[in-house]
């Protein structure tokens, strides 16, 4: 039994299967009379499961597939472990951590076969790299009501629904991506339908794509997509996770991305390799909202939320490795953005040296570009918002820092860190 969330997935599974069993020995079950006559390989989804777990017996399936097993801890997938007892479990994630920080493994006994992260999938060849642009976004998100764990829906739209913001991220697309395939993900249904309005009224065509939609038009707006019919699909949690786009070369953050699993799922719809695709592009657009000062940090592609660098960068030789993209990777931010990352990391309330090195790098590029040299500590001390205690906090000494830069920072004065 093969069992996942959404029938996005289930669709990439069952072509999967049938190349293997045979399409006569694969059923994809949609209603609960099917389940009592199951096949060799059967698919369902967690929804339909759930409501009908009664009527199976435990030990009807030898092998248990449960795909986004990061989800595995809520009760609901509890109970259905616990029903029909399988002989082999088989858990698939790209995102192994949950924000309560339950751990995951122990629903497996520990046994972990294989952690294959984003980053080697990129250095090996098998996914293709992408270039990141994060730009400037002026909505203040500290008038925005948060829970602790989200931002107020009804707020983030006043906030976000708003014609000059569709205007400005619609020029950044005509800038970075124009005329590419492109999901944008957005933060309400509202959201999504006002998006896809100013897309076409800016000629482009525009295509809103949400949980209500059917199951018919889900099929006709992914075939126009891939047709290029549609050029950018508008999106609300639906497409983060499994779904299998590899046309797709640009995607658009249009909601703030607090989580680092957030973050990853949506990067990964727009990794898979395709015919003539060179890298995917991914433009964010960065406000004060919590944990904006964690992006640099995530794109490390790390597997785990948890891992931190050493307390000390005194085993990294050159800038680059310590800001470790994964190899044909580029990141872009806005001078804006940086100001934004600095600002939040001298607030106690987000204080941390997870990525403060990262931070300190970005905001030293930005003053060599405005310099057209490489700052000295004087500089640093005068001009920075984190000045040059931070560098030798971080670093060890002045002088530590000084020898991670690229001989080559005087001239180019690092490119892979642009402002947009």
């Amino acid at each position: 039994m093969y069992v996942a969330h959404t029938h996005e997935i289930l669709d990439v599974a069952e072509s999967e299967l049938a190349a293997v069993f045979g399409a006569n020995e694969v059923t994809r079950h949609t209603r609960a009379s099917t389940l009592t006559k199951p096949s060799r390989a059967n698919l369902i989804t967690i929804q339909l499961l759930r409501h009908h777990l009664k009527s199976l017996r435990p030990n009807t399936f030898d092998y248990l597939v449960l795909d986004e097993f990061h989800h595995a801890a809520a009760q609901s997938y509890r109970q259905i472990l616990a029903k029909l007892s399988p002989r082999f479990l088989l858990g698939l994630t790209a995102t192994p951590f949950r924000g309560d920080r339950q751990d995951i493994a122990k629903l497996c006994d520990g046994n972990v076969l294989v952690n294959f992260e984003l980053r080697s999938g990129i250095e090996a060849g098998v996914l293709t790299p992408y270039h990141y642009y994060g730009c400037f976004d002026d909505v203040d998100y500290s008038r925005i009501r948060h829970n602790g764990l989200r931002y107020d829906v009804r707020d983030l739209e006043k906030a976000l629904v708003v014609n000059e913001r569709d205007f400005g991220i619609i020029q950044q697309w005509k800038r970075h991506a124009e005329g590419k395939a492109t999901i944008a993900f957005c933060c309400s249904h509202r959201h999504a339908q006002r998006f896809a309005a100013s897309l076409n009224q800016q000629g482009i065509r525009g295509a809103v794509y949400l949980s209500t939609t059917s199951w018919e038009d889900r099929e006709h707006l992914i075939s126009e997509h891939r047709k290029g019919e549609i050029t950018v699909l508008c999106v609300v949690d639906v497409l983060n996770e499994g779904a299998d786009f590899p046309y797709l070369e640009c995607l658009l953050f249009l909601r703030p991305t607090e989580s680092k699993r957030i973050f990853l799922q949506q990067l990964g719809r727009g990794l898979r390799r395709y015919v003539g695709k060179s890298h995917c592009v991914v433009i964010d657009f960065i406000g004060n909202f919590r944990n904006a000062f964690r992006l640099p940090e995530f794109h490390g592609l790390q597997p785990l939320e948890d891992d931190e660098p050493p307390s000390t960068f005194g085993r990294f030789q050159t800038v680059k490795e310590l800001f470790n993209l994964a190899v044909g990777c580029e990141v872009h931010f806005d001078s804006k953005v940086i100001d934004v990352f600095a600002s939040q990391v001298l607030d106690p309330r987000y204080a941390t040296r997870h990525n403060i090195g990262r931070i300190l790098l970005f905001q030293y590029a930005k003053l060599a570009r405005r310099l057209g040299r490489l700052p000295t500590r004087g500089d640093v001390k005068h001009n920075l918002l984190l000045d040059d205690r931070f560098y030798a906090q971080v670093f060890g000494s002045w002088r530590d820092f000084e020898r991670l830069l690229p001989a080559e920072a005087e001239t180019n004065l690092w490119p892979w860190t642009e402002t947009v």
